[in-house]
């Protein structure tokens, strides 16, 4: 049986699953800062395809940015939920219930705010990780 995290927005109106989620970690870039109002944001990679909306499909809205993933969020409350890479979704950490991932990156770490610090042993990369 694989891995489901159960999902919500603030309002509970949105509800999704995550099925066989595969990686967790913070991303510190200006759009990922902007998005989550933080020092950034802790999200859980997972196949688009293994992404469901259980509930409240009508509340998702999606802001389109040319050249960049478009981000899903609940229209009623504001909650961010997730960016689309196309056949990832990097669904935001704290829409999601019991996770059981720690954080096994930081990235765009170059661009992180003047004010936050990174904490945690996972790796940091100044962008994106080595190929």
């Amino acid at each position: 049986m694989s891995e489901v995290i159960h999902g919500a927005c603030l309002c509970g109106k949105l509800t999704f699953d995550v099925h066989e989620p595969e990686v967790m970690g913070g991303c510190h870039c200006t759009r990922c800062t902007r998005w989550s109002g933080t020092g950034g944001t802790t999200v859980v990679v997972v196949a688009a395809k293994n992404f469901k909306i259980t509930k409240g499909q009508d509340w998702m809205k999606i802001y389109h940015e040319d050249g960049f993933a478009d981000r899903g969020f609940c229209s009623n409350c504001g909650s961010s939920i997730y960016a689309d890479g196309g056949e990832k979704y990097y669904v935001g950490a704290g829409v999601l219930k019991d996770v059981k991932l720690k954080p096994a990156f930081h990235i765009q770490v170059a661009y992180k705010a003047p004010w936050d610090e990174i904490g945690g042993s996972a790796p940091q990369f100044p962008e994106y990780p080595p190929a």
